[in-house]
């Protein structure tokens, strides 16, 4: 059983990484461009900071409100599964790991339309 787990936390580690790359570019596509950590092997420590900073800063951005929303609800859900994530790592419960998956979905889901509109209208 504990391969399955370790396998399912690493694929959760990747996704979060890719979800967080899409943050990362969605930040530099922003009206005023915000820089985040890029670092390969970025610890959480430095991204969540940066991510919240991101969230905090989503109203200050010259968009629309659904973009301000899209930005926001990207970062808090991100946020969300990298702490579910570490709570996982620590005790895994396939709910916990669930509630990953679906937090990454739900952030996917903002981020990508926002980055669309970012390219469109950039």
């Amino acid at each position: 059983m504990a391969d399955r787990e370790d396998e399912i936390l690493a694929t959760l580690a990747h996704s979060i990484s890719l979800v967080y790359t899409q943050l990362v570019d969605v930040c530099q596509a922003l009206p005023v461009p915000v820089t985040m950590p890029i670092d390969p092997h970025i610890p959480a420590t430095d991204a969540l900071p940066a991510i919240q900073r991101v969230a905090a800063l989503a109203k200050d951005q010259p968009m629309g409100e659904t973009q301000e929303s899209q930005l926001f609800s990207g970062c808090i859900h991100l946020l969300a599964a990298i702490d579910l994530y570490a709570l996982c790592a620590t005790r895994y419960e396939e709910t916990r790991a669930e509630g990953v998956g679906a937090n990454l979905l739900h952030a996917d889901a903002s981020l990508r339309p926002l980055m669309v509109w970012l390219l469109t209208n950039g």
